[in-house]
């Protein structure tokens, strides 16, 4: 029986995409559905290093599929993404993060032990090892258990987004204890974040997507602000994760975005699916 389904959209990113593929492989959580979606000129099966990984992930356990689509925006890709998930929680994991070994089976303790909508691991971007911001190191640790929390753009506990720029979130887990680990307090994580697949239909997921132009963001900051309301949310240091740092391709090739969803639809979706 799967205990997670990894869902891993892709776009033009080959290079990258191996390298999520290698931690994912390393994992030692190893019953892992893992649902691949690629985008664009480049079908993610057609890498013979993708598919020796896959091999692997096959070997060890678990079981690979391979998609290849038109190109309709990521929240569109993730919804699509859900739709194949077999377990419950699932692990939304981007093109351009690898995780140690520990990471999913972390994730699926804490999850599991919190009963949240998500945990999410944020990757270091280690060419900013040397570059170390104290004014950006406030960290909130969860004291109990995580709790539901409404976070409202620019009002209290918006500014934790500062944590994960650079190699902030990295600095941090360098003065904790060897074996160390703590859930803190976000205002959203992107990247790698496991969630509860129930939790995540209850307050509609990504089925928001149609309403969306095709160069968008936003979409998680969106579903995880719903989540945080009704269930909590959080992160866990150390992550064990690391950028590729390749350029982002959500935006459209000018650099820019046409709607940011969570500006757009937070009034209306918390209306639907948090009322007081």
């Amino acid at each position: 029986m799967t205990t997670v389904s990894v869902l891993i959209p892709t776009y033009e990113r080959t290079e990258s995409l191996v390298m999520t593929l290698s931690g994912v492989a390393s994992q030692t959580t190893t019953d892992l559905q893992v649902v691949v979606s690629s985008q664009g000129c480049y079908k993610a099966q057609d890498s013979p290093v993708a598919q020796a990984l896959g091999r692997i992930i096959g070997a060890r356990g678990g079981f690979v599929e391979w998609h290849h689509r038109e190109p309709r925006g990521i929240a569109e890709q993730r919804h699509f993404l859900l739709g194949r998930a077999e377990a419950d929680p699932v692990l939304f994991l981007d093109d351009d993060v690898f995780m140690e070994l520990f990471v999913v089976e972390r994730l699926l303790s804490v999850f599991e032990t919190e009963g949240c909508g998500f945990v999410g691991a944020f990757p270091a971007g280690l060419t900013f090892l040397k570059d170390v911001r104290p004014d950006q190191q406030k960290i909130e640790p969860w004291e109990g258990p995580v709790r539901p929390e409404t976070i409202e753009k620019e009002g209290p506990g918006w500014e934790r987004w500062h944590l994960h720029r650079a190699a902030n979130l990295y600095h941090v887990s360098q003065a904790l204890a060897p074996g160390e680990f703590l859930r803190y307090k976000v205002a959203w994580i992107g990247s790698c974040v496991l969630y509860s697949k129930e939790k995540l239909l209850e307050i509609g997921a990504f089925s928001f997507w149609e309403r969306l132009p095709r160069y968008h963001k936003g979409e998680d900051v969106l579903v995880q602000n719903l989540l945080m309301r009704r269930y909590g949310g959080c992160g866990v240091v150390p992550s064990g994760t690391y950028h590729s740092q390749v350029e982002t391709n959500t935006f459209s090739p000018e650099g820019k975005v046409s709607a940011d969803a969570f500006d757009l639809l937070l009034p209306e979706l918390v209306e639907r699916y948090t009322p007081e």
